[in-house]
């Protein structure tokens, strides 16, 4: 294994441990800061928020800025912002060191998969793009029930220490073993921009916000929801998300495999059922929570919504590099935009629920976000099937 495609892997697995940590930690950065469960929640919402809209911009107006110099920058400011965390005691300089953060992932992130295709031969390029992104999806498999764990024994703030420490040792490893890159040809926001004006292709990014997003309505505040459900401490919660992660894996790995081999259609078909039921589930659970049978159903739910979500994304980074062959490094990066739009919104979502409602509610509103997106993919199915007979008949 090329040692500097495991640095950068090390890169992404520290940004994905921060950006997401949160989720395990809400309860008690809430109580630390005396604000509610929904407010705190804003943490991650933003940050998804500022990443979705900035990233285009961000790596646009960076273009001309030498590779390697540029990720020693942004995960530099991205560890600085974590490790600001420890000393930051009130919400809203909290909030800013999380807009920081959020423009900086932006920034390293998408400029990781450039150099790591230009690092690899053009026949072993897939597999050094799926081993630096790897690092994401790690991150949700171990950086976040590990951040958890170190939130349980040493306070919430230690686990950004954690993830400033992980940042570190990425960056020097960038440092010492990243060569001087060639920076690829510039392509302006117009550009950029000019790929979504294809419709189908909008819909495809649509679909991605949905699928993602309806997953962070329950996701953002999983810390309390659990607690709720299984009446577990920190220790608890961290080995359920544990669990979530090992499936995220799994569901990542399935997606792939399925993109290659089964029918887009219906496979996205099955799997939004699958998240709206297994989203559903923490809601219907709450009448028996903390018995066997909610600890089991919480943990058959993790399972069967991670499995099924994490497998969304190769099946949409597919479809969408079906839809637009000539631009798929634009538009896929547009994808991962999505995605972080998705969990913002999804995130803020939730929020809203648990100030109107409360976290039993959490479940069935996720699940009714789902169903927009299965009705939309319907729909889109129909169209391009009634595309298709026109084209037919007037032959």
């Amino acid at each position: 294994m090329d040692l500097r495609l495991l640095v950068l892997a090390l890169g992404t697995f520290a940004i994905g441990t921060g950006s997401f940590v949160f989720a395990g930690l809400l309860g008690d950065v809430a109580v630390d800061l005396s604000v509610s469960v929904g407010i705190a929640g804003q943490l991650i919402t933003l940050y998804a928020i500022v990443y979705a809209v900035g990233s285009p911009v961000l790596v646009t107006l960076t273009g001309a800025v030498a590779r390697r110099r540029l990720l020693v920058i942004s995960l530099a400011v991205f560890a600085g912002a974590n490790v600001a965390a420890v000393v930051l005691s009130s919400f809203g300089p909290l909030l800013a060191s999380r807009i920081v953060a959020a423009c900086a992932a932006a920034v390293f992130t998408p400029t990781t998969a450039v150099v790591a295709a230009s690092l690899a031969e053009p026949e072993k390029r897939g597999r050094a793009l799926a081993t630096v992104t790897g690092g994401l999806t790690i991150a949700f498999a171990f950086g976040i029930p590990l951040g958890t764990l170190v939130g349980e024994y040493f306070g919430w703030r230690a686990t950004f220490v954690l993830v400033g420490v992980l940042g570190a040792v990425a960056l020097i490893g960038i440092t010492a073993l990243l060569p001087v890159i060639e920076n690829p040809p510039p392509v302006s926001l117009r550009d950029r921009m000019r790929t979504v004006e294809q419709p189908a292709v909008v819909a495809a990014l649509g679909l991605t916000a949905i699928g993602l997003g309806s997953g962070f309505v329950v996701f953002t505040y999983v810390d309390p929801l659990l607690g709720d459900l299984t009446s577990f401490g920190g220790r608890g919660i961290s080995g359920m998300l544990l669990l979530f992660g090992l499936a995220a894996i799994a569901g990542n790995a399935l997606g792939g495999y399925g993109a290659d081999r089964w029918g887009y259609g219906r496979s996205m078909t099955v799997i939004f059922v699958v998240v709206a039921l297994s989203l559903l589930s923490f809601s219907l659970l709450m009448p028996v929570a903390g018995t066997i049978s909610a600890v089991v159903g919480a943990g058959v739910a993790l399972v069967t919504w991670s499995v099924a979500g994490w497998a969304i994304t190769p099946f949409q980074q597919y479809r969408l590099i079906e839809l637009a062959p000539h631009t798929q490094n634009i538009v896929l990066s547009l994808n991962a935009s999505a995605i972080y739009l998705g969990q913002g919104v999804g995130a803020g979502i939730g929020a809203l629920v648990i100030l109107y409602g409360s976290l039993a509610s959490l479940g069935w509103v996720a699940a009714l976000c789902t169903a927009v997106g299965l009705i939309v993919l319907l729909f889109g199915a129909r169209s391009r099937k009634g595309g298709l007979d026109e084209e037919n008949q007037a032959s």
